[in-house]
């Protein structure tokens, strides 16, 4: 067996990650391909169904991130995980284990996993861009088709805990990506690339040194945009997560427009 490759797929909720890592494993075979998903590692002290629906689920506190490390460790290794499993319609963990067997590539994906310290654990770091309207409708058709919940919930959640949370711990790791995709207008494209060249790696064709440079040199890292958050490529997780409580908010205060005359006496002040 080739040494395993560890590939990281990250990007806000609703933007694809789940549907391309497994269509990836589809393709390449379950012989070929493993997956671990964040989601499996959703943890929550609430019992009552009603009161889990106030608890945000997109932030980093309610991961059992030093078990997924572990596992993608152990996976990496060559030696196969048994993990936890999460059930959405109730949301609680649940008592069944889900056993991982170690394979040439290794896919991990979920909304934190390009922040560290989980993004030093991949090979080939990929974070799925996707517009805002695209990812809130697929979080919509995603809930109400797979969990069950009601669109009123859905909107609830993503105005609540969702949009503030893309943008304090998901949107700033994408600078940390080597592979950036607009999966919003390249989605089919990218996914066929993709799959032919793991399919490459498994079968040989490629180094796994080869495979890494090549993926990086097809990489892109966008321009810092006002609109889009910033995290130091050493900001760990752990500290981060304590630093924006739960509970808290993110509020955008918008500034009034300087007058003609007003900016003309600010510049003259700083002459």
């Amino acid at each position: 067996m080739v040494t395993p490759l560890v590939v990281g797929i990250a990007g806000g909720s609703g933007s694809g990650k789940t549907h391309l890592a497994r269509q990836i494993v589809s393709e390449l075979g379950e012989d070929r391909a493993s997956l671990l998903s964040m989601d499996q590692y959703f943890r929550s002290e609430v019992t009552d169904p009603e009161e889990a629906r106030g608890v945000n689920f997109d932030h980093p506190s309610h991961l059992d991130f030093r078990l997924l490390i572990s596992h993608v460790k152990s996976l990496a290794a060559g030696r196969s995980v048994w993990t936890p499993s999460y059930d959405f319609q109730s949301m609680r963990q649940t008592p069944r284990s889900i056993r991982v067997p170690a394979r040439p590539v290794v896919l991990v994906e979920g909304l934190f996993v390009l922040a560290d310290p989980m993004v030093s654990l991949c090979d080939i770091p990929c974070f799925l861009d996707v517009a805002t309207d695209e990812r809130l409708l697929g979080r919509i058709l995603r809930d109400v088709n797979e969990r069950g919940a009601a669109i009123d919930q859905v909107i609830d959640r993503y105005q609540r805990f969702v949009r503030p949370s893309y943008q304090i711990f998901v949107a700033p790791t994408k600078q940390n990506a080597d592979v950036v995709v607009d999966f919003t207008f390249r989605r089919a494209l990218f996914t066929r690339q993709f799959i032919r060249l793991l399919a490459g790696y498994v079968d040989g064709t490629q180094s796994r040194d080869d495979f890494v440079r090549l993926m990086r040199t097809e990489s892109y890292h966008t321009s810092f945009h006002p609109e889009d958050g910033y995290m130091s490529l050493t900001t760990d997780i752990f500290k981060l997560a304590k630093a924006y409580p739960e509970k808290a908010e993110l509020r955008h205060v918008e500034q009034p427009l300087a007058s003609p005359a007003a900016a003309s006496l600010a510049l003259d002040a700083t002459r």
